[in-house]
């Protein structure tokens, strides 16, 4: 069985589409966390990772394009398996190699924090609407995005 796809979460696509600005929250982390063996993971402040807030947002919507044609599962595990196939269809800006066993490359692991906040965003969006989805944070976590890939063919 598959969810239907609420009409703020279709009016945001077509927005992006568009080229309009889309209101939406800052996804991804900064940081890395590093493993405190006895502790909860910390914070690796030797290392900064690059947050392409364009990059993640323009994978939410792909993954909300592909969703809207084929149809979204019910069940998030079901959700995510289809996200491991849909990955793979986005231009990343850089060659993606799945490694034996799943995982990408080593040298493409700083697009994990965009990759897996993108599709909670996109799960979220696509279960509760795209109001829901965003609600409730911080006011400086919020942003407004435009597709990139539509602002430069103007």
């Amino acid at each position: 069985m598959t969810a239907r796809i609420k009409p703020d979460v279709l009016q945001a696509l077509q927005d992006w589409k568009a080229g309009k600005p889309v209101d939406t929250l800052e996804i991804g982390h900064v940081h890395r966390m590093k493993e405190v063996p006895g502790f909860s993971p910390t914070i690796d402040t030797s290392q900064h990772l690059h947050q392409d807030q364009d990059r993640a947002h323009a994978y939410v919507f792909h993954l909300i394009e592909l969703f809207q044609l084929n149809g979204v599962p019910a069940e998030h595990e079901d959700f995510l398996k289809a996200c491991d196939d849909y990955e793979l269809t986005f231009d990343w800006g850089v060659e993606i190699q799945v490694v034996a066993g799943g995982g990408w490359r080593k040298d493409v692991e700083e697009l994990n924090s965009e990759r897996d906040a993108a599709e909670s965003l996109a799960w979220k969006a696509l279960r509760f609407g795209w109001a829901r989805a965003i609600e409730g944070h911080k006011e400086s976590l919020y942003i407004t995005v435009t597709n990139p890939a539509v602002v430069s063919a103007t």
